[in-house]
């Protein structure tokens, strides 16, 4: 009697785990160097949770992409420390996030080195490359010209 009390109550029962959250970023640069700029958002069961996008004075698109990841990943120690997936268009970067391609830009592995710090702050994190038709990557591009056509204004 006592153990069907329990499961009925949900004493004995597992809580699923929270789905993960994703991470969709992508950084733009105006010129190769430029000035430049980082979109992020956070989706969580399909729906956007959170979003922000800043600029980030003159510099190439790809430490654009690189410093999306890592804003993003710094803000989203607020949202979560488990499961985390993290979209981006660039495959070059994935790629060397992975392993999959070397870094052979000095101002890239520091940025590297700076973003696997960050990881350690998440029990389980993957990269994954998306194609840029991608809903969520069109949404953090939008944010990233955004900020961009507001600077170039002011």
């Amino acid at each position: 009697m006592l153990l069907s009390l329990m499961v009925m109550s949900g004493i004995n029962s597992k809580k699923s785990p929270p789905a993960p959250l994703e991470v969709y970023t992508d950084g733009a640069s105006r010129g190769n160097p430029g000035l430049a700029a980082y979109g992020f958002i956070f989706v969580r069961n399909n729906d956007i949770i959170f979003e922000e996008s800043k600029t980030i004075g003159k510099t190439t698109n790809n430490t654009a992409e690189y410093y999306a990841i890592i804003s993003a990943l710094k803000m989203a120690q607020e949202f979560a420390t488990e499961s985390i997936i993290v979209y981006s268009d660039s495959e070059l970067v994935i790629k060397q996030i992975n392993n999959q391609y070397r870094i052979t830009k000095p101002h890239l592995a520091q940025i590297r080195a700076e973003l696997a710090i960050v990881e350690k702050n998440f029990t389980d994190i993957q990269f994954r490359n998306v194609p840029r038709e991608n809903i969520f990557i069109r949404c953090c591009d939008e944010l990233c010209n955004q900020v961009l056509d507001s600077e170039t204004q002011a």
